[in-house]
């Protein structure tokens, strides 16, 4: 080293907003209550979609088992 003494930068303690990626203490999740209202209409939307999916899953595998069943039957 050339001598000069090396200065260590200590970051403070914190976590970032999941939804605008400000930094706030570790203790809270969001900055503010508008980024909390849209987390939970965030999360709202993804648990109907994933109630969907399943719903199209289940639907398409009765309509794929009724066939074979038709189609046996008629054998």
């Amino acid at each position: 080293m050339s001598g000069r003494k090396e200065r260590k930068l200590r970051i403070v303690d914190h976590r970032h907003c999941k939804i605008c990626g400000k930094a706030i203490p570790p203790n809270q999740e969001f900055c503010s209550e508008n980024c909390r209202s849209i987390s939970e209409r965030i999360e709202a939307r993804q648990k109907r979609m994933r109630n969907l999916l399943i719903i199209m899953y289940v639907a398409v595998f009765l309509i794929i088992f009724i066939m074979l069943a038709l189609r046996v039957g008629m054998s």
